[in-house]
């Protein structure tokens, strides 16, 4: 991996456990990618929970803290040490990043098949 790529903070959803009302608790993780010209995308092994879990010691029922704005402060300074790293020719341990999708529409996502290849995931799951 090499200057041509930039990173950036990402997010998504996951369930973060089970709430008190006995539903799902959907929360949001960040994490840093990085994407070339082309789209091509890493994304690290790391995420980060935008919630901390806290159980009540009189009842003993899950809640849930909104530390979002925490976790985007760390994940965006993360972000930025990747990019001063890029930026100076050093190489990113490469055990730390896993190969996600490419960006949809860009040179890698359609060099690469992605439509069709989820396309036929699709069909093989029905």
């Amino acid at each position: 991996m090499n200057t041509t790529y930039t990173a950036y903070v990402a997010s998504d959803l996951y369930e973060a456990g089970i709430a008190c009302d006995g539903h799902p608790f959907i929360a949001e993780r960040y994490y840093v990618v990085i994407e070339n010209a082309a789209g091509r995308r890493f994304q690290h092994e790391k995420a980060f929970a935008g919630v901390e879990v806290i159980e009540c010691e009189e009842t003993g029922e899950t809640g849930f803290a909104d530390i979002r704005e925490t976790t985007k402060a760390i994940v965006e300074d993360l972000a930025a040490k990747v990019n001063a790293t890029l930026a100076s020719g050093k190489a990113l341990t490469p055990s730390c990043w896993f190969e996600v999708d490419p960006a949809y529409g860009s040179d890698s996502y359609v060099a690469q098949g992605t439509e069709l290849k989820r396309f036929f995931a699709e069909k093989l799951a029905a």
